[in-house]
């Protein structure tokens, strides 16, 4: 299964949309598993249009009515009546005209970037961190909350979801529009309930979205903590002109995230990509090999921080997982061997991606995964195993790359919000105007 169109690739900006054909001319044709197709509907074409002109206003920023026209394969007379809309709904306005050109100056258009509101948050093992984001994507006010101790109830944890988005709502004066929440965990799509939450044992087995709604009046779209980084990476990250990548996230936890065709793919129990569940941990301690620090605690910070330490005799002043792959960089012999299995542990996960999907392009995230250490030796072993491997990358987005990738979705559902409660009413609007033909 993949995610709703809420989350796709948009079009490029250059890529023809076309217009929307006759209402008035019925087909004939079928298409599998649907049928015939009936005659278009007037209101739904006003739609359609409206929505594709606002879709290359808000990615072209600042554009003519010939211009729009020029990108959609929509006549002007259809972009005008678009644009007329638009405007009186408060999503786009007028901000200049065009300059450099013989004759009439074509009206510039702009997106309104407060037209609406969107609030992400991240739930993390040490606490929550939550934005409200405008229409550009632009951060209006942050919130960030820790636990001392980590919460033992789903309640708690909702608690202080509710006072994040309290206090954004407080802080920018209106509620929001869309309310996006990453987590730990696998979501079914089916039931809301959320297992393997693994980092967050309070969450286990809650219906995380629900509560948040019964909290804060808002209903939440709830995402896989790691789903949200790939789609973060797809937005502003490395697979932003990738068509099929995927994220392996090293960190508290060990998770991963596919993004094919340009949609992230989460499965029919939401469970894609949790590739923590591949055994080879098992695996190894059933072959009779000795078991080490990776067999008990995965691939993951701790695991890694235990190594380090077991493998220096005791403590080496080592306080951070991270700490070992910066000394293995200045040339520690220990932090050198444990940067070795590391990269091999790795390696094995990213090979079994290829197996799986054969992505163009694997992201490495999360605190040891972008790690400047990982990632070359990572290549000497896919090297040595693969004929092709894929692409390697770190991630550059950094500790906030769940809040970007949930940030990335709230603009785009508030958006979607935004354009569905237009306030224009059209009752009165000539319907032969909005199927004007191709310029």
């Amino acid at each position: 299964m993949r995610v709703s169109n809420a989350y796709s690739r948009l079009p490029a900006v250059d890529e023809p949309v076309g217009e929307s054909p006759d209402p008035t001319e019925e087909s004939s044709s079928t298409r599998p598993g649907v049928g015939p197709v009936g005659p278009a509907q007037p209101a739904l074409l006003r739609e359609l249009n409206e929505r594709t002109v606002l879709d290359v206003i808000r990615r072209l920023r600042s554009v003519s009515r010939a211009e729009v026209a020029r990108r959609t394969g929509l006549s002007k007379p259809t972009v005008s009546l678009a644009l007329r809309t638009l405007e009186a709904s408060g999503l786009v306005r007028p901000v200049g005209t065009e300059s450099g050109r013989r004759g009439r100056a074509g009206v510039l258009f702009e997106p309104i970037a407060d037209a609406a509101l969107g609030g992400a948050v991240e739930i993390a093992v040490w606490g929550v961190r939550a934005v409200v984001v405008d229409l550009d994507g632009t951060t209006l006010h942050e919130h960030v909350a820790t636990w001392d101790p980590p919460p033992t109830t789903a309640a708690a944890v909702v608690d202080t979801v509710g006072r994040a988005v309290s206090e954004l709502e407080r802080a920018v004066g209106r509620p929001f529009d869309a309310l996006v929440i990453g987590t730990p965990g696998v979501r079914d799509p089916r039931t809301g309930v959320l297992t393997r939450v693994g980092t967050i044992p309070a969450l286990e087995g809650a219906a995380l979205g629900e509560l948040v709604a019964e909290r804060t009046g808002r209903d939440p779209a709830v995402h896989n903590d790691v789903d949200l980084v790939a789609l973060g990476e797809q937005a502003e990250g490395q697979g932003r002109e990738v068509e099929d990548f995927a994220v392996l996230w090293i960190g508290s936890g060990l998770g991963s995230a596919l993004v094919l065709r340009g949609e992230l793919v989460v499965g029919h129990g939401g469970g894609a990509g949790e590739i923590f569940d591949v055994p080879f941990a098992r695996a190894l301690r059933s072959s009779g090999s000795e078991p080490n620090e990776f067999t008990e605690l995965g691939l993951t910070t701790d695991g890694t921080l235990a190594l380090a330490r077991r493998l220096a005799g005791g403590a080496p002043g080592w306080n951070r997982a991270e700490d070992v792959l910066d000394a293995a960089i200045l040339g520690d012999d220990v932090a050198g061997s444990v940067l070795d299995e590391v990269a091999t542990w790795t390696a094995w996960y990213v090979a079994t991606l290829v197996a799986l999907v054969d992505p163009a392009l694997v992201v490495l995230a999360g605190p040891l995964g972008a790690h400047d250490a990982l990632r070359p030796v990572v290549e000497r072993r896919l090297g040595e195993w693969i004929g092709t491997p894929p692409g390697l990358v770190s991630s550059k987005l950094g500790a906030r790359s769940v809040l970007s990738g949930a940030a990335a979705v709230a603009v785009r559902l508030a958006a979607d919000a935004a354009f569905a409660n237009r306030i224009l009413d059209r009752d009165g609007t000539d319907e032969s105007e909005s199927t004007g033909g191709r310029s």
